[in-house]
């Protein structure tokens, strides 16, 4: 049901924009097919016209789920946050992902700090909960907390890889044990069971974070001091 929706979405999207050169698909409806209830699409086209028309072909009156879309230019640069979530986990529906690659290459090298950097905004959204009364908010902060600290160890893999792909798929699949089993248990726990579905422990948040934390910054440090072993051994 969904493909045919996101066939039939293609075709009024190229109608409506004749200058798309790619229509890409990402996020949880990719990465958690039978879990997601919205779809996110990244359209990249050589002119972009009205927005609001987009979301409209998207979301017509009888839609069966919910699509988030966003625009670009050719020429304009998706966030680096943003893009390195898109590809995370996404799928081509139109064009041939050329534009897309560029985007990854223009991401630079990822690097350790960067996933320290994760894991200081993952506590600081965590500590944000615990002084939040309102329950949505609350649940909010500690998801996204969870969720940086999946971004921590997906960064950290990319870095101990030297890869600029950041598709969970590809990184699980290029890390050797133990870490690939590691990877693979911070992709089902952090961001699909406690970010995505929300199922982290409420009762006793903090104590179930603090041992991520412990697991991700050990994960962190055993790979920078892999690479620097290596280094050093070179010289």
């Amino acid at each position: 049901m969904k493909q045919e929706y996101l066939e039939e979405i293609c075709k009024k999207l190229i109608k409506y924009d004749q200058d798309i050169v790619e229509i890409i698909q990402f996020g949880s409806s990719v990465y958690a097919p039978e879990y997601s209830k919205d779809i996110d699409l990244l359209v990249i086209t050589k002119k972009a016209k009205e927005y609001e028309k987009y979301f409209d072909i998207v979301n017509p009156e009888n839609a069966s789920i919910n699509v988030d879309i966003l625009v670009f230019n050719i020429n304009e640069k998706p966030r680096k946050e943003l893009l390195i979530g898109i590809l995370g986990a996404f799928k081509i529906l139109y064009g041939s992902g050329e534009y897309l690659l560029r985007y990854a290459k223009d991401l630079g090298d990822p690097t350790f700090e960067e996933a320290k950097s994760s894991l200081r905004i993952a506590s600081s959204l965590l500590k944000l909960a615990l002084e939040t009364e309102d329950p949505l908010d609350k649940d909010r902060l500690c998801r996204e907390a969870f969720d940086a600290l999946f971004h921590a160890a997906r960064i950290a893999s990319m870095v101990y890889l030297s890869t600029e792909i950041s598709k969970w798929g590809f990184i699980k699949k290029e890390l050797p044990e133990p870490y690939r089993r590691n990877f693979n248990e911070f992709i089902n726990t952090l961001h699909i069971n406690y970010f995505y579905n929300g199922n982290y422990p409420k009762d006793k948040v903090k104590d179930e974070f603090q041992k991520w934390v412990k697991e991700v910054e050990e994960y962190v440090n055993s790979l920078e001091l892999e690479i620097k072993k290596k280094g050093t051994s070179k010289n």
